[in-house]
């Protein structure tokens, strides 16, 4: 009978229903709901991977795997599957689709699962998740990377529907969701549009459906029940709004991308600069053809590496971990679909002879396409990375001869001097200072304002001036047919300013430029790069150029060309032969700090000498040991004694016989007090081996027990599944005893002990399980020959 209303209130049914017990059959369009609410929220949770990836294939591996999970978990839930098998089912759905979600060029036809499909498939689910993390996003289509989202939607939505078609807590699922939700925001990027607006509504519709979900069953005033839950979430959504909104609005969010080393760092390898002199000794300089060019105009210039950065010993290429903010990021180069209309540019470049990892382009790079044996290279495409904020493009592993970029791209702007001179610098722009500033510099750039009687001006203008400086007052030696030093540490710079004739090639005067254009507030960096030849072609080491550039205001990056004309040299009073030939003069030491030759090798930040540091060595070793350490540890097989154990505690206590589940228990108690040391004669009762334990044990009851076990066994009747769960619940009471009555290290000895495990030698064992299936198979033929064998009447 239903309660009695009480006054003034609206009655409240509730229909009793009878115990369903966990997994029961639920109606079929309570599981509809169910299936498409778990999809629309999966989706809705996965949207933060999409910030990662590029296309919209990701979309199609989160749906195909949350349609796998849902329908393995209905199937499961159908037939009354075991966790074991539904695990099975939903591997060989991995494996069934995700050769044609994953790696469609690796199946055959795009769809039917090959032998390296399934290979990929296989290792993917490994280094899928770890090439996500480190590959510059938006990460592609091809490779394994699209295993994350395939992955995710898969196990989400089956522990989702296994929860609530199989569980007594349904409401566990929304758990899931949000799990779904936290890890595709931690394998997303830092871009968060809309993540606010799409928090809530998961919030709102997940509270609603498992409010609904929860209290079907009773009748009452849902509309307020519905309206009360949503007050609730906008209430929370509103005071979330308002936090956002006095935070700052130029966060990020903080992903796991951001707390791994990426694959390419431009700190691993050699400052581009530093090898300017190479390219101008033969045959470089003339007879190799580094690339060629198609399509570009001569005096074109074409970038190798963008460097804002000077330690005093190399100018560095910028976009590495914990690079300034306006240094910008090397991010997968993703082709900009509108650059066909934009650019300015267009044209091909073939390597040849050049070798490394960065990649000719010209001003601001909207798309390039590689090109091998007259088709597109993806698999080239799939490691070119860009530095948005410097336009330097890199090759992870080098570029390969014979490839061919197309580029398109917008040429830096060709400005007058007129027009530079009404410009200021970008004052958006912050880039670190020079780490040292030759004085000697310093002292010259003085002293040529003085003696030109600049006084100042806009930045445009000294920007100007800096360049034209450089260019009147010096001179220009390639140091090949002289004694000029290479290099452009900070002693090289001083070298060349407190001469009283400046002598050098772009590395010098590009890298001079840049470092007192920083000093004195100018946003200027150093590029180097080629210019193209007249008539195009061929581009030899004797085009190599370095410049600076300049952020204006209202123009972008300007170039500036430092350099003196390469026929403006200094004339030695020596220059005519003299017949009569002068006796050796000891020649003073060269000023120490830079090589006579920049080596190729020559790494960002080599010339600061390093002490050998004891401690650091100690601490290497200490670092090699451990990892030693973990990898024995994580091969030990000391983790097939724990599992061993721990599967057979549980097929012990989950026996379906009362007798069998109650014997159990005390056969687990013995196996515990074997593993610590307590040894009983072979053959002993219960009993006798319940005296032997009681002698070393006397705070367990272990007598006790053993005559429990004993009377429910050989008394008369069968113990019921209540008294054996209270058995249970007392050996796990002396078990708790033991372990507070046995020192630590003996309980972790225990727990790795093989005294409890039983052993046979391992050729008995591999006779039983070789002849395990001709024994079933020679059961199964007696059983069919008996049944085929006439019967006497």
């Amino acid at each position: 009978m239903s309660a009695p209303a009480v006054s003034g209130s609206q009655p409240v049914v509730v229909v009793p229903q009878r115990g369903r017990r966990a997994g029961a059959a639920l109606p079929w369009w309570l599981v509809a709901v169910d299936a498409v609410l778990v999809l629309g929220l999966g989706v809705l949770c996965a949207w933060p991977l999409g910030a990662a990836y590029a296309g919209d294939r990701w979309l199609l591996a989160v749906v195909v795997g949350l349609l796998l999970g849902v329908l393995v978990g209905w199937l499961g839930a159908r037939w009354r599957w075991g966790p074991w098998t539904t695990t099975l089912a939903a591997a060989v759905g991995y494996f069934a689709v995700g050769s044609a979600v994953v790696v469609p060029l690796r199946a055959r036809g795009g769809f039917v699962p090959t032998a390296d499909s399934l290979r990929d498939l296989t290792v993917g689910l490994v280094h899928g998740w770890r090439e996500a993390l480190t590959l510059p996003v938006p990460l592609g289509e091809s490779g394994v990377v699209l295993i994350v989202p395939l992955v995710t939607g898969l196990v989400g939505a089956l522990v989702a529907t296994v929860l609530l078609w199989r569980s007594s807590r349904p409401g566990l699922a929304g758990v899931v969701l949000g799990g779904v939700l936290v890890l595709s925001s931690a394998f997303g990027d830092i871009t968060a549009g809309a993540a606010l607006t799409r928090g809530l509504a998961v919030a709102a519709v997940g509270l609603v459906w498992l409010q609904w979900r929860g209290q079907r069953h009773v009748r009452g005033r849902w509309g307020r029940r519905v309206l009360a839950t949503l007050l609730v979430v906008g209430v929370a959504g509103g005071a979330a709004t308002g936090l956002g909104a006095l935070g700052d609005p130029e966060a990020h969010r903080v992903v796991l991308r951001d707390h791994v080393d990426p694959p390419f760092d431009p700190r691993d390898y050699p400052s581009p600069l530093a090898k300017f002199r190479a390219y101008k000794k033969e045959p470089i300089r003339t007879e190799t053809s580094l690339f060629t060019v198609d399509g570009l105009d001569s005096g074109t210039l074409v970038r190798l590496a963008v460097m804002d950065t000077y330690d005093g010993v190399v100018w560095n290429v910028s976009g590495g971990p914990g690079s300034p903010h306006d240094s910008g990021t090397f991010r997968r180069l993703r082709n900009d679909p509108d650059a066909n209309a934009e650019a300015t540019v267009r044209g091909r470049i073939t390597v040849g002879a050049y070798t490394g990892v960065w990649v000719p382009s010209v001003g601001e790079t909207l798309a390039m396409t590689p090109i091998r044996d007259g088709r597109t290279d993806d698999a080239s495409a799939a490691e070119l990375v860009i530095n948005p904020e410097t336009g330097t493009v890199a090759q992870i592993g080098g570029v390969a001869p014979g490839t061919t970029f197309e580029v398109e791209a917008i040429a830096p702007p060709s400005l007058v001097n007129e027009e530079i001179a009404v410009l200021q610098a970008d004052a958006g722009v912050s880039l670190p200072p020079p780490a040292i500033v030759p004085e000697e510099l310093v002292d010259r750039v003085q002293r040529w304002k003085s003696q030109d009687g600049f006084g100042g001006g806009t930045d445009g203008e000294l920007a100007q001036y800096l360049r034209d400086a450089f260019r009147e007052h010096g001179f220009y030696s390639d140091g090949i047919d002289d004694d000029v030093p290479a290099g452009h540490g900070a002693s090289r710079l001083a070298m060349l300013t407190k001469t009283a004739n400046p002598v050098g090639n772009a590395e010098q005067y590009a890298a001079a430029m840049g470092v007192i254009g920083q000093r004195l507030g100018l946003p200027i960096r150093v590029v180097i790069g080629f210019k193209v030849p007249p008539g195009g072609g061929d581009v030899r080491g004797e085009n190599v150029t370095a410049w600076t550039e300049v952020k204006l205001e209202g123009a972008g990056w300007v170039p500036f060309e430092p350099t003196p004309p390469e026929d403006q040299k200094l004339r030695q009073p020596n220059d005519e032969p003299d017949e009569e030939p002068q006796p050796q003069v000891l020649q003073p030491p060269r000023v120490p700090g830079d090589p006579k030759e920049a080596s190729d090798n020559l790494q960002q930040g080599d010339g600061q000498r390093k002490d050998l540091d004891i401690l650091e060595v100690l601490g290497a070793i200490i670092g090699v040991v451990l990892d030693v350490a973990k990898v024995l540890l994580l091969l030990s097989p000391l983790w097939g004694v724990l599992l061993y154990k721990l599967l057979r505690r549980r097929r012990r206590r989950r026996a379906g016989d009362p007798t069998v589940r109650l014997t159990g228990a005390w056969h687990e108690l013995a196996d515990r007090m074997r593993d610590l040391g307590v040894r009983s004669a072979p053959g002993a009762t219960r009993r006798e081996s319940a005296y032997a334990a009681a002698d070393r044990y006397d705070v367990v009851p272990v007598v006790t027990l053993a005559h429990t076990a004993d009377r429910h066994v050989y008394g008369e009747g069968e113990p019921s599944l209540d008294e054996a769960q209270a058995y249970w619940a007392d050996v796990d009471t002396a078990l708790k005893r033991l372990r507070k009555a046995t020192p630590w290290w003996r309980r972790v000895l225990a727990r790795v002990s093989l005294a409890s495990v039983p052993w046979r030698p391992a050729s008995a064992r591999a006779r039983a399980a070789l002849g395990r299936p001709f024994r079933r198979a020679g059961g199964t033929l007696r059983r069919w020959a008996g049944r085929l064998r006439p019967r006497r009447r």
